[in-house]
């Protein structure tokens, strides 16, 4: 059974386009936690050609719930700390989306642009089939925690979710070491 059969939501749908000193990333869909693993390989994997300056196309992107927040967020830390032209730039987020950034204190951690560039030929990146429970609890936990370091206001929003995602995690490995 996919992982989005237990969450009853769709991930949302990558497209990557290359132009060599930096990429374009649309997002199109409900970025969601099922999304975030995925997104954090293609970034990863583009990061290990030598980019570090990064496009998302958020002009599609409905929504994003705060495990990919989460994960934008810490990637776009780990970007900035390699050298002063990484990290994210956001192209024409969404009502939503934009409102959701606001509310976090995290909308000032990212620029802006009002350009693609190049940008015409983005390649759709292949969803992972099946998501490990784990990798995912682990994805989110670390998500939620990089939100309130960003914003200690988050605190009080993610608390209860932070200790959930702790003690699911505890209990996944024990089932897992026990096998």
């Amino acid at each position: 059974m996919g992982a989005e059969l237990v969450v009853g939501i769709a991930p949302a749908k990558l497209y990557v386009a290359d132009l060599g000193k930096r990429a374009v990333v649309r997002i199109s869909g409900r970025a969601n936690c099922l999304s975030s693993v995925p997104f954090k390989r293609v970034i990863n994997g583009l990061v290990e050609r030598g980019r570090r300056a990064f496009t998302l196309d958020l002009s599609d992107c409905q929504l994003m719930d705060s495990t990919f927040l989460g994960v934008l967020v810490g990637l776009n830390r780990t970007l900035g700390q390699a050298g002063s032209t990484g990290g994210f730039s956001l192209y024409q987020p969404t009502e939503p989306v934009r409102v959701l950034l606001d509310n976090l204190g995290i909308l000032e951690l990212f620029g802006t642009t009002d350009s693609l560039g190049q940008a015409g030929a983005a390649e759709s990146v292949e969803q992972v089939a099946a998501l490990d429970k784990t990798d995912l609890t682990r994805t989110s936990l670390d998500a939620h925690q990089t939100l309130i370091d960003a914003n200690p206001g988050n605190e009080a929003k993610f608390k209860e979710v932070t200790r959930f995602l702790e003690e699911d995690l505890k209990q996944q490995e024990a089932a897992d070491s026990s096998d």
